[in-house]
């Protein structure tokens, strides 16, 4: 994946981005992209809206950024609320707060430590949810699928402590799963654990199965 960037952009306090393609984009304060944006690097440390699809190398954010359309490329990290019109397609998400997103998420890896509200599939070769408030995913697709309530006290105030949190979620499959706290119509893979707190409509596994006792499970199959 080879691209030319013909220069940088930086907005500090308040102002607008031109949609088009750049090296190095950063944003110190308030911003709106006037378009779609394709850039080697983008980092925000504020408040930023995109009024267009964003494909980016490296993606960092520690703030609030909102893109109306698909968002891809290699990594995305950051702190913070990051709320995607369409698809999510990267190699790398690691993201602490809010994750949202319209369509599918894709990556190799994905860890989030917050909260998911994603109407599409969720797919990670590893995936790893420590959840701080209450979570929706349409379907959760994987390799190993490791989802847990997080021991945090708070998260920089981005998400403020929530009595029921929890995943819903219509149907998980993987490799290697474990759950916590996750109610789920179907779940469907070769080990599974179940924790505290899951309430599962029917398992379906091929080599093991551990049902904690603060657990419940309607049905059991074994392939």
């Amino acid at each position: 994946m080879e691209h030319t960037y013909p220069s940088n952009m930086s907005v500090t306090g308040s102002g607008s981005i031109a949609s088009g393609a750049y090296n190095k984009v950063k944003i110190i304060g308030e911003c709106e992209v006037l378009g779609a944006l394709d850039c080697e690097t983008f980092t925000c440390m504020g408040t930023c809206i995109v009024l267009g699809p964003v494909r980016a190398g490296y993606f960092k954010l520690q703030g609030e950024v909102t893109v109306n359309d698909d968002w891809s490329g290699g990594e995305l990290k950051g702190m913070g609320q990051l709320t995607v019109g369409g698809h999510i397609r990267g190699r790398t998400i690691s993201l602490m707060g809010q994750l949202a997103a319209s369509q599918s998420v894709e990556a190799e890896t994905i860890s989030v430590k917050g909260a998911v509200e994603l109407k599409g599939l969720l797919n990670a070769e590893r995936l790893e949810l420590r959840l701080y408030g209450p979570s929706y995913v349409k379907e959760i697709g994987g390799g190993r699928i490791d989802i847990r309530r997080s021991r945090w006290s708070t998260i920089k105030g981005w998400i403020a402590p929530q009595k029921h949190t929890e995943l819903i979620v219509s149907t998980i499959e993987g490799d290697e799963i474990y759950l916590e706290h996750t109610r789920a119509d179907v779940v469907r893979g070769n080990r599974i654990h179940l924790g505290a707190g899951c309430q599962i409509g029917r398992v379906e596994y091929t080599q093991s199965l551990h049902v904690a006792r603060q657990a419940v499970v309607h049905s059991e199959i074994q392939l």
